[in-house]
């Protein structure tokens, strides 16, 4: 079908490509209505059908496969649920896109991630702080005038097309590049091991809650809960060269405050994959 509306549209290419393959459909009346908001459950629709194809309805709702599917894999939160027929967020945006790459696509994060501090709303939703630096700096999500992401704006239906081309599609993407003194190293547990084994100074620090720590730990981690560490990055010891090998839940504490560390000035900062992403054996 001809989608009128998007005749000499900057989006067009984008749209018709997700129209041939069955991600996005088009409206009534041969038309695609580009410039209205896209709903939670549409852009949630996009994302699964590009990675699962089409889903069966589970329920009564033309979305509930999809949804339901997104649910399970951690894609989306009951907070996605609860508004989904609703104008999806930016932030809420980024958040799906980054777990989808992550669940459903395999594709890693980016460890150098600086140029996103840029945008001058970037913590402005603590929660949302990884999310929107990875689909920022991988070039997926962009940002608007003034180096702002406009993390409670919404997205048209257009730009949701373009976003969604670009998860798929790496040559689509134009990459944000940062510059950092330091890096942060990531390192297979095997590898942390071995540099804890060679370095009876390096630490291995557990970045979630006290709580969190409680309930399950690797062996010889002391608890340093990212508050902590952003409200005081000098807290964590004295040498900034010290080798700090940091750990979480799904890695994305770990990456925030690794930057602050770097930031902070010290020099050998390492992360692992978190809690959820490998077979530790917990005390």
């Amino acid at each position: 079908m001809k989608m009128i509306d998007i005749a000499n549209h900057w989006a067009e290419a984008s749209i018709l490509k997700l129209i041939e393959r069955g991600i996005i459909p088009g409206m009534n009346g041969g038309l695609f209505y580009p410039e209205d908001n896209v709903t939670t459950e549409q852009f949630v629709t996009m994302v699964i059908r590009s990675s699962k194809g089409n889903i069966e309805p589970t329920s009564g709702c033309w979305s509930s496969g999809y949804m339901d599917y997104a649910l399970y894999k951690g894609i989306i939160e009951d907070y996605d649920i609860t508004n989904i027929s609703k104008p999806i967020e930016r932030r809420s945006a980024a958040r799906i896109v980054h777990e989808a790459l992550l669940t459903e696509f395999g594709e890693r994060d980016e460890y150098e991630w600086s140029a996103a501090e840029n945008l001058r709303d970037l913590y402005s939703c603590h929660t949302c702080v990884m999310h929107i630096a990875q689909v920022y700096v991988k070039g997926i999500m962009h940002g608007r005038d003034n180096n702002v992401f406009d993390a409670v704006g919404s997205l048209t239906r257009a730009e949701a097309a373009a976003v969604i081309v670009r998860m798929l599609d790496r040559d689509q993407r134009i990459p944000q590049i940062g510059r950092r003194e330091f890096q942060i190293n990531n390192l297979s547990p095997d590898e942390a091991w071995q540099l804890m084994l060679n370095d009876k100074t390096a630490m291995l620090v557990d970045v979630r809650t006290h709580e969190d720590y409680k309930i399950g730990h690797i062996q010889e981690s002391i608890c340093m809960p990212l508050q902590d560490i952003s409200n005081n990055p000098f807290s964590v010891c004295d040498r900034k060269d010290t080798p700090l090998i940091l750990y979480c839940q799904k890695g994305y504490k770990s990456s925030l405050a690794a930057q602050a560390l770097i930031k902070a000035g010290y020099s050998r900062i390492y992360t692992i994959p978190g809690i959820e992403q490998y077979k530790y054996n917990l005390l």
